[in-house]
């Protein structure tokens, strides 16, 4: 498309690029993940002055256990949820179709890491999905399988000392607080800096919340989806 083209595109026309159901699902797992931080960095650092004041914050240690296993069955009940959405809807199932990873995403992130160098002139041409939203999704799926897993182990560790050795424990603590720590600092830093923090989306995008985005925005992120949505008549 022309430049003079691409400057006729409307930043006041929008369409609804995520449904209700996936936003809904995005905001149970954001406040979870959210509380479940919080609270386990207060409990991991709790001899600190920061875990001090988190604990205080949170109402009192007992206080901060209570919202940790609140926030832990909402990240379960919403995970659950989501697996039930991909296998019996059918715009669910679509939608994890295409986060499927393929071998053009990986060509892409190459390309894309030369277009960064200045190797390359242009971009990669992205669909619905890029590589990193899909890098995201499924180092989120499996951050939250471990997380769960091992929390579970400590939540119920009453009933699994009769199964499983003392250094199962050690390991659960171990992974889970390490976990936790990188689901921090490497997906929801990162994810916070390309969604809503990098140029051009600063200070927020608020497509998480209304699902829309605008149609210059649509074809200079997404292109291909673009033109799918042209053809189609959708645009």
């Amino acid at each position: 498309m022309a430049k003079e083209q691409i400057k006729e595109l409307s930043e006041e026309r929008t369409i609804e690029r995520i449904n209700l159901q996936l936003r809904a699902q995005h905001f149970a797992l954001m406040v979870s993940v959210t509380l479940l931080i919080l609270t386990g960095l207060a409990l991991l650092y709790r001899e600190s002055a920061l875990g001090r004041l988190l604990i205080a914050l949170e109402g009192g240690f007992e206080a901060r256990g209570t919202i940790h296993r609140v926030a832990a069955g909402l990240l379960m009940a919403t995970a659950f949820y989501h697996l039930l959405y991909i296998l019996f809807s059918r715009q669910g199932h679509e939608e994890f179709m295409q986060m499927l990873l393929t071998p053009q995403d990986f060509k892409d992130y190459a390309a894309t890491v030369l277009y960064d160098l200045g190797v390359r002139a242009h971009k990669p041409q992205c669909a619905r999905y890029s590589y990193r939203e899909k890098f995201q999704y499924w180092a989120f799926a499996f951050f939250v399988i471990v997380m769960i897993i091992s929390g579970f182990i400590l939540w119920f560790h009453d009933w699994f000392f009769g199964i499983l050795p003392k250094w199962a424990f050690d390991v659960a603590i171990a992974v889970h607080s390490g976990t936790g720590t990188l689901l921090l600092i490497v997906l929801t830093l990162w994810h916070l800096y390309l969604v809503h923090l990098r140029p051009g989306r600063f200070p927020i995008d608020w497509s998480f919340w209304d699902g829309k985005i605008s149609e210059k925005q649509l074809y200079e992120e997404h292109p291909l989806e673009y033109q799918q949505l042209k053809e189609k008549g959708i645009l």
